[in-house]
């Protein structure tokens, strides 16, 4: 094949992409392949349709072999999530050419407004040398856990509740109380496409469930203020009473690196670690910065300045033309 630039997959792509995708997947979006696997060929198709906000952006990128990377982004959305790529990169030996197309995706997400692109990898990975030479930097570590389906344990059904509209001041407090920085501008809050849960403790939202549903899985992840740290397996059994795929699809738990301590006490309701990975982010945007020139009145001598008054001020009149003769004819006795 020619050596050629990344470029958006048009109708006429169909069958390298049919061919490419069929071979092998990596995923990079880990909700969506969990809960409903994701559709990489009926997404980019439907990309492919024009005038229409439809399915993911699909790249294609030819050099020896044929690449193909896929993203998802809304318009008016901040953050682009990357998809897959595909074929599976299984050795260093084309590194060069993912980050090409790795390159093409975030020029691309930067055309269409996204600040950042994500992507979940597999720090044993190979793909995950070709996302660091490409700029992504690691914005956080994730322990995903798994509970394998089955009869629940037993807990408590009112120690949380689905969320109302009313809450979300409440919500959004705890994310910004308990979210490191760097990883809220990373990732923000789930959308409607996912179902809340509380918890609350002394009339305060302490605790937030993000749960996402599809028919191949369920994944939550969870939102704890600190202090309740004791209660976390209780509020995760509580909270599987309300799903009830529960009992016949996996369970997945997220736990970021600042929620390390959430694994043990998961550990005690039946879940089990199933993947490590690490939260890539790169911007699309460069911060620059240039100095600007601001006048400093004190240091110019030609500024115009008020005058500055010692005394008093002494007035004087002016006589006029019509002043002179309207004297005049006094003098006449007119």
């Amino acid at each position: 094949m020619n050596r050629s630039e990344p470029r958006l997959m048009t109708p006429l792509d169909l069958a390298l992409v049919r061919r490419v995708v069929g071979q092998s997947m990596l995923p990079l979006d880990m909700v969506t392949e969990l809960t409903r696997g994701i559709r990489g060929l009926e997404d980019a198709l439907l990309s492919a349709v024009p005038l229409a906000d439809l399915g993911a952006p699909t790249l294609v990128y030819r050099n020896d072999h044929a690449f193909v990377g896929q993203f998802r982004h809304r318009m008016g959305e901040s953050v682009a999530q990357l998809t897959f790529l595909s074929p599976e990169p299984h050795d260093s030996g084309s590194i060069h050419s993912w980050m090409r197309l790795l390159e093409g995706i975030v020029q691309e997400a930067g055309k269409r407004g996204a600040h950042s692109v994500n992507a979940e990898v597999d720090e044993n990975h190979p793909a995950f040398v070709a996302f660091r030479m490409s700029g992504f930097a690691v914005y956080s570590r994730q322990v995903i856990l798994r509970r394998e389906p089955g009869p629940l344990p037993k807990g408590d059904p009112t120690l949380v509740r689905p969320e109302h509209p009313h809450d979300s001041i409440a919500i959004n407090t705890l994310y910004a109380n308990t979210v490191p920085r760097l990883l809220q501008q990373a990732e923000p809050l789930p959308g409607p496409a996912c179902d809340g849960l509380v918890y609350e403790r002394e009339g305060q939202i302490a605790g937030y469930l993000a749960v996402t549903e599809g028919k191949s899985g369920v994944v939550i992840k969870p939102y704890f203020h600190p202090e309740v740290y004791d209660q976390a397996s209780a509020i995760i059994l509580s909270a599987l009473t309300y799903i009830p795929r529960a009992e016949r699809l996996p369970v997945y738990l997220y736990a970021r690196a600042y929620q390390d301590w959430l694994r043990g006490m998961l550990e005690q309701v039946e879940f089990e670690t199933w993947a490590h990975q690490a939260l890539m982010v790169k911007y699309t945007l460069v911060r620059l910065e240039r100095p600007e020139t601001v006048a400093l009145p004190s240091l110019e001598a030609s500024r115009l300045r008020p005058p500055v008054v010692d005394g008093p001020i002494t007035v004087h009149h002016k006589r006029t033309h019509r002043d002179s003769r309207w004297s005049l004819w006094r003098r006449n006795g007119r």
